[in-house]
């Protein structure tokens, strides 16, 4: 499975952010609490089928 793009909305602390992933190896970095691993649960729950 390739993910081009995530648009979350409403979701934790996003409240609209369109993310445009590249093939490859993609990279989230800055500072504490910032929602680095809100990005990667959101992939979870869309991957596993979970609401």
């Amino acid at each position: 499975m390739n993910i081009e793009s995530i648009f979350l909305l409403n979701f934790r602390n996003y409240g609209e952010q369109y993310i445009e992933l590249h093939p490859g190896l993609n990279i989230f970095y800055g500072d504490n609490a910032q929602g680095k691993t809100n990005i990667i649960e959101a992939v979870y729950l869309l991957t596993m089928g979970k609401s």
